[in-house]
């Protein structure tokens, strides 16, 4: 009876036990990797972008337009960055006062979302913001992930 007992206790412990290897290696949180997901059915990688400091319903903020190209500061129409996000200029994690649009690149349609974001602010200086991003519609395909560096932009 006692060896049934030892090997009861030694299967419930082995099966138990995670494997380190499979776990997430920043513990649930955003992926390093470069902001990726898929726009309107079509996949999607940060290829440049740009931000801008602004107040938004009253929290300063930052709004960052993120694109597959690398477009730099001087292009101008909103139109040319399928993707926007907004969060509070200040660096930590942020899950309140976000949103992001995401802008079908083929047509007018976009949607936005004000809930389902997170934003992690890593550094903020007057020229650079570095952080990361996920954000996911509920009642569509498209979503977001991953890591971004984008200059500021007057």
């Amino acid at each position: 009876m006692k060896k049934i007992s030892i090997f009861i206790l030694l299967a419930f412990v082995s099966f138990s036990c995670s494997d380190d290897s499979n776990e997430n290696p920043n513990d649930g949180g955003i992926s390093n990797n470069p902001v990726s997901g898929e726009l309107f059915g079509n996949a999607f990688t940060i290829g440049g972008g740009k931000g801008f400091f602004e107040e938004v319903f009253g929290v300063e903020s930052v709004e960052l337009y993120l694109t597959a190209e690398d477009l730099g500061c001087e292009t101008i129409g909103f139109s040319d960055f399928p993707i926007t996000v907004t969060a509070p200029r200040e660096v930590g994690v942020h899950t309140t006062n976000v949103y992001a649009s995401f802008n079908d690149p083929d047509s007018s349609d976009f949607i936005s979302l004000s809930g389902g974001i997170r934003v992690e602010i890593i550094s903020i200086t007057d020229d650079l913001v570095v952080g990361k991003v996920r954000a996911a519609s509920t009642s569509t395909e498209n979503s977001i992930e991953g890591k971004f560096e984008l200059p500021i932009c007057e």
